[in-house]
């Protein structure tokens, strides 16, 4: 009976201990809160820089914490978010793009190389898919610095437009973040 009640304390307290742990510790903070002028805010004074995009390319609202533009012209998009928190230390590069191309059907990476974006180590993969049966594809650019993971990506109808791409590299090698 003793042994029974000590167990039962024991447990009692190791989930008390797992719920402070989840309840009380700081969580980290995913997507950005807002744009203006090439800057990308994270937190009320905490910001990163992006390249100005050429004419064409309008801001987009939607309803996730991104910031996205949108070129009618080629139907493309170029998008910008970033998570900060200690969780984000222990992940590999590689390991977010599957967060940012889980929609895509019949995937496949057609390019990937890691190169150096404002003095840090970053990733660029192409992935090839499809959404809804549409050819698609998706060029991402993966970068962590100061315990945040910035991506930055472009969406586009399959054929590789050059002036989505020169439009994304001006985007995200404007990076800059301190």
């Amino acid at each position: 009976m003793r042994g029974t009640r000590l167990i039962i304390i024991i447990a009692i307290l190791l989930v008390f201990a797992a719920l402070a742990g989840c309840l009380f510790k700081r969580q980290p903070f995913k997507g950005v809160m807002y744009y203006g002028h090439g800057k990308v805010y994270i937190f009320h004074d905490k910001y990163y820089e992006v390249g100005q995009l050429p004419a064409g390319w309008e801001r987009m609202k939607t309803g996730a914490r991104t910031i996205s533009f949108y070129n009618e012209e080629h139907k493309a998009s170029i998008s910008t978010d970033a998570y900060c928190g200690l969780s984000v230390s222990d992940r590999t590069l590689d390991s977010f793009s599957g967060d940012m191309t889980v929609a895509l059907e019949d995937k496949k990476v057609t390019d990937e190389k890691e190169f150096t974006l404002d003095g840090r180590g970053a990733l660029r993969m192409r992935v090839n898919g499809k959404v809804d049966g549409v050819p698609t594809v998706v060029d991402l650019v993966i970068v962590r610095k100061n315990y945040c993971v910035f991506d930055f990506y472009s969406v586009a109808p399959a054929g590789g437009d050059p002036d989505v791409n020169s439009a994304f590299e001006a985007f995200f090698n404007g990076f800059h973040y301190e």
